[in-house]
């Protein structure tokens, strides 16, 4: 059984924009304006400076930012790569 792609790396392209980069070599784009919009946790990464300092998590299983309080927030990389993905088909379409 093959093992599932990890989570490589991560670099801001822009605004609130991400592109990852997968073990398989899949490259896919994500938005986070959305979620930092919501603010409460999310708040802190409305700082540029802060957004840009994303980390790959145990194993490449997640995205990672460390909050103010230092506790960390953390994104599933297997739902990351679902969403761009979509964000993939969708952009295909258009």
């Amino acid at each position: 059984m093959s093992e599932w792609p990890r989570l490589v790396s991560a670099e801001p392209i822009g605004g609130y924009k991400l592109r990852l980069h997968y073990s398989d070599g899949f490259v896919g784009e994500v938005d986070f304006s959305e979620i930092v919009d919501r603010g409460g946790i999310f708040a802190f990464l409305r700082n540029e400076e802060r957004f840009r300092s994303m980390q790959i998590g145990h194993l490449g299983q997640a995205l990672v930012w460390v909050d103010d309080e230092g506790d960390d927030v953390d994104f599933c990389a297997d739902a990351l790569r679902m969403q761009a993905e979509a964000n993939a088909v969708k952009s295909m379409a258009e």
